[in-house]
């Protein structure tokens, strides 16, 4: 099983989303630990090597290293 290494700034911002946000990216990184290649890796842009999943109103970028799953950034899928 992978490690999910999260760093402060992404435990921050969960704090302040609502419950329901929270639970759903929760349980696609629960996923990373059995399956850390299962989604795809971004070709270009500010994370390019990257790979990313949508999960309700956010993009989540990581990066698979050794058996560590580094989260990276949380950003919002659409600007207000």
């Amino acid at each position: 099983m992978a490690e999910i290494v999260w760093p402060q700034s992404i435990m921050d911002l969960m704090l302040e989303m609502p419950q329901a946000e929270c639970a759903r990216i929760f349980e696609k990184i629960h996923q990373l630990e059995t399956f850390p290649e299962m989604y795809p890796v971004r070709a270009s842009g500010p994370f390019r090597g990257h790979r990313w999943f949508l999960s309700g109103r956010w993009l989540v970028y990581y990066r698979v290293v050794e058996y560590k799953v580094y989260l990276r950034a949380l950003y919002p899928a659409r600007l207000p």
